[in-house]
């Protein structure tokens, strides 16, 4: 059996790692843990004449620092970066390893009064049009803006 956790940063995954290292520790699963980076040629001129490689490096040094947790945990897991658009990145990753639950994590809905919508455009789009199961993990997000950096 294998998952994967739709990653963003390791504050904002943990819950989502946590609950997919549960599963697959119940089930005998791998994980994937997949870091989808915006293209900046796709996101604007701006973003373009700016782009560095260092989003890319900070997300895989991220990326690799989750997947040594879940080794140390005895799990077999294996991370990956690329860069595209997220949201159809998500689902077209799932198909190309194969996996049969996509999990993918979201703020707590007192924080979002309208499930899913405009808030969390990404989510809304997985939770669309993704084949595969997903199972959506929700995080506690405190009002403080601290918890949002990363």
């Amino acid at each position: 059996m294998k998952f994967m956790v739709a990653f963003s940063t390791p504050k904002r995954s943990a819950a989502t790692v946590e609950t997919a290292a549960t599963y697959a520790k119940a089930l005998g699963a791998e994980i994937y843990i997949v870091r989808i980076i915006p293209d900046p040629e796709k996101v604007g001129v701006v973003a373009q004449l700016i782009a560095t490689e260092r989003p890319q490096q900070k997300a895989q040094q991220q990326v690799d620092a989750t997947v040594a947790q879940l080794h140390a945990q005895g799990l077999t897991a294996t991370g990956m970066v690329k860069v595209g658009e997220v949201a159809p990145g998500i689902i077209s990753t799932a198909g190309e390893l194969g996996v049969d639950l996509v999990f993918i994590g979201t703020t707590n809905i007192e924080r979002q009064p309208f499930f899913l919508m405009e808030n969390n455009p990404i989510v809304h789009y997985v939770m669309d049009r993704c084949p595969i199961s997903v199972l959506l993990v929700r995080r506690n997000v405190a009002a403080k803006s601290e918890d949002l950096e990363d």
